[in-house]
């Protein structure tokens, strides 16, 4: 359990720490982004500290802002793999006829 709990923490530090090189590099300061987001700043500044405290919300609002809500929608899709999804998009496999069928 405090290998997961280390594991967690070491995310939202990261997870903090890019949205905050999000945010300079638009040059936003932190009171204004905590101001789109409807926070305070100091709610902000525990935001990009990586507090385990921080809505799930506020941070897909802050994806939304930055235009990177798209990475939301598959966070807990199933998984599916290369081949389930090759025939799943076109369709039922088409086999080759057998060489009865065929003139010669």
């Amino acid at each position: 359990m405090f290998n997961k709990n280390m594991e967690i923490e070491s995310l939202l530090k990261r997870l903090g720490q890019r949205l905050k090189e999000a945010r300079l590099a638009r040059n936003e300061s932190q009171a204004l982004f905590a101001e789109r987001l409807g926070l305070t700043r100091q709610s902000y500044s525990r935001m990009e500290k990586g507090s385990p405290q921080t809505l799930i919300g506020n941070w897909i609002a802050a994806g939304s802002i930055l235009g990177r809500l798209d990475d939301w929608k598959d966070i807990f899709a199933e998984n599916e793999d290369l081949f389930a999804k090759y025939e799943k998009k076109s369709g039922k496999r088409q086999r080759a006829g057998t060489r009865r069928n065929q003139r010669k």
